[in-house]
């Protein structure tokens, strides 16, 4: 039996990712292949590159704002009507990532890998994947074109799928790989459930760490960051809803209000994704032993 999970975008959420990989792992669950979107990509490529759930809690503490590096041009480039690509420049992160993965590549990994990010000139997904990950595809009603759902790459940086995968748009600059201009992938596929299918999970386990939403009394106040906040969280729970309706086990740990950015709570949302695990196991052993 190959058991796959899926971990979500979320921010700093995804630290919750860390915890409910810490609970699996004590009850002796084999993990055959992990995929993720955004922080969840961090998680899944650093745990399939063969880093253990000890030094991913560590890197937890280590993740701060120091790693976020503002585009000093910014101010220049709205002045003189130049592309503005995005408030951080992502290379320290990028740094930060290469500093514990050195120069690996998809193929450098020990557990098979699918990492999503979304190519801003056609709106496809695109599947940085360790190995063949064969998308489905629909036809256009009398025409033989074939419209797959995503574009499959097997070659290329480990550390540059990640950045590639937690570009959050106007937050980090998008990443250019080959032909593409990648960003987050939390634009299509926030939890990558069919790409594991593809690459062969007879189960799967998909992790969404849903970030409530704001309700007020009355009516939302109409301020920008507010409404951005609302509409983001829209297109994400969606996405957790189709991730729940595909996997066999649907784990939403319970992470509470959380900025993108909030690094300070990453240890803490991860000891609420362990507890959270660790309280579902029973019901978790009970699914997999009837298998």
């Amino acid at each position: 039996m190959k058991l796959g999970i899926a971990f979500a975008g979320g921010g700093a959420s995804g630290g919750a990712h860390v915890g409910v990989l810490q609970a699996l792992n004590e009850e002796h669950i084999p993990i055959s292949m992990v995929a993720g979107t955004s922080s969840g990509a961090m998680v899944a490529g650093l745990y399939a590159a063969g880093t253990s759930i000890d030094a991913l809690l560590q890197l937890l503490t280590k993740l701060n704002r120091s790693h976020m590096d503002i585009d000093l041009s910014l101010i220049a480039r709205m002045i003189s009507k130049r592309d503005v690509r995005g408030l951080l420049r992502g290379d320290r992160l990028e740094a930060f990532i290469e500093d514990i993965l050195g120069s690996r590549t998809l193929q450098d990994v020990n557990l098979p890998l699918a990492i999503i990010a979304t190519d801003l000139q056609t709106g496809q997904e695109v599947v940085f994947s360790s190995q063949p990950c064969h998308a489905p595809a629909t036809r256009i009603f009398g025409d033989q074109t074939s419209l797959p759902l995503w574009r499959t790459v097997c070659d290329a940086s480990l550390a540059h799928a990640i950045r590639a995968s937690i570009s959050i748009p106007l937050v980090f600059q998008p990443t250019i790989i080959e032909d593409m201009i990648l960003a987050d992938g939390g634009l299509v596929d926030n939890c990558p459930v069919d790409p594991l299918i593809a690459m062969g999970a007879d189960v799967t386990i998909a992790v969404d760490t849903i970030t409530p939403f704001l309700r007020r009394k009355g009516r939302l106040p109409l301020r920008v960051r507010t409404m951005t906040q609302q509409i983001i969280n829209v297109g994400l729970a969606r996405h957790a809803l189709l991730s729940a309706m595909k996997a066999d086990i649907f784990l939403a740990p319970p992470v509470g209000p959380i900025g993108a950015l909030d690094f300070a709570k990453l240890s803490n949302v991860a000891e609420r994704g362990y507890q959270y695990t660790k309280a579902k196991m029973p019901q978790i052993l009970n699914f997999l032993d009837k298998l």
